[in-house]
């Protein structure tokens, strides 16, 4: 089966490519150059079995325009059997349009707020709506989803499949001496993208507190992103440079060391959703207790904090008492396992793809 993934929340691409070449499928994976943790992912760690295109949009106003014609003429040369696009806006579109041109079906997958949003945005929703009605599968990451598209897709053409996360690439247990021998033994990690809905500024207030107690502790901010001057600002404010370190954008081949030599990531998530992040359930499978603030339900391994002095609390507890934490990173790791692991996830996808196939009659080749 060949299968053209059209790469625009890159975590999710990045972990569902992984897990269809496992199993010998061949993956063409669609890739726009301008999309900076898309070259972290794929450049540094290339899954076997899948071909990189990176396309380069044409000088055109709005960018979405010029990667119009550049990706659908890759995607008709490839004339894979199925299209998957990570998003529902406009590459989606593209690949809606090549899927048609080609008479294969299309999946799509809704990651969040593009799928809460559908229905109050006047114009592009009125878009999307177009599209999603005839869109061959929706896959939705949170069953929560479902509420908000059983107006436009059929229950037939909808099916949650969870966020999946490579468990053997983010386990406990991979050294990361170097980084403790350079930060010390209370390591506090925020692995985000820097942006206001992933609510910093609670963690920088929290930590400042926390360094009263701790003033060896050390806080490592692994993204980048709008926000990052103003959180700077607000380290030297706080008077936390020395503890305090931006780290820019790490390798994802990096990034569980750094879990792995962390007592906790602290950070929130989007309030609008009860989604569990990707760097959420990435840092429980390395049996990294998560510190957030959102009001997530029966999550191990998982704090649920929402204000700046039971963050700082919580995360003072977490410091203070090794046994506590690590019994939070068992738990953790043990509830990754069960519910999002890389080959459930993909497996299902699988079984959407052969269905998808069955039904408009094509043949599924060897893989």
């Amino acid at each position: 089966m060949r299968i053209c993934m059209i790469d625009e929340i890159a975590n999710c691409a990045y972990h569902l490519t992984t897990g269809l070449t496992r199993k010998g499928f061949k993956v063409y994976v669609l890739l726009d150059t301008q999309r900076k943790l898309s070259r972290l992912l794929f450049t540094h760690n290339v899954p076997k079995g899948a071909e990189l295109t990176w396309i380069r949009p044409l000088p055109i106003r709005p960018r979405a325009f010029g990667l119009f014609l550049p990706m659908l003429l890759r995607i008709l040369w490839l004339r894979p059997q199925i299209i998957h696009v990570q998003y529902l806006w406009s590459q989606f579109f593209i690949g809606f349009i090549a899927a048609r041109l080609l008479r294969i079906p299309i999946v799509a997958t809704g990651h969040g707020w593009e799928v809460i949003d559908v229905p109050k945005d006047p114009i592009r929703g009125k878009i999307q709506k177009i599209f999603l009605k005839r869109v061959d599968m929706l896959v939705l990451t949170a069953e929560y989803y479902h509420r908000f598209m059983e107006n436009l897709v059929p229950a037939e053409r909808r099916i949650y499949i969870p966020r999946m996360i490579d468990t053997d690439t983010f386990r406990p247990g991979i050294p990361a001496d170097d980084l403790i021998a350079k930060y010390g033994n209370r390591i506090v990690t925020f692995t985000a993208r820097l942006f206001k809905i992933k609510t910093p500024y609670k963690t920088l207030k929290a930590f400042r507190i926390a360094l009263n107690e701790f003033p060896d502790a050390h806080l490592l901010i692994l993204g980048i992103g709008p926000e990052e001057q103003n959180m700077k600002k607000m380290v030297e404010d706080l008077r936390m440079t020395d503890n305090v370190h931006f780290l820019g954008e790490v390798p994802n081949t990096e990034i569980p060391r750094y879990l792995n030599a962390s007592k906790v990531e602290a950070r929130g998530f989007n309030p609008n959703t009860p989604e569990l992040g990707i760097s959420h359930l990435e840092a429980l499978a390395c049996g990294t207790p998560v510190l957030t603030y959102n009001d997530y339900k029966d999550v191990k391994g998982m704090i649920i904090c929402l204000e700046v002095p039971e963050i700082a609390e919580a995360l003072k507890r977490i410091l203070r008492n090794e046994q506590y934490q690590k019994e939070l990173g068992r738990a953790g790791r043990e509830y990754v396992m069960s519910m999002f692991s890389i080959d459930a996830a993909t497996d299902m996808t699988i079984r959407v793809y052969e269905r998808l196939l069955k039904q408009r009659g094509l043949k599924k080749k060897e893989k």
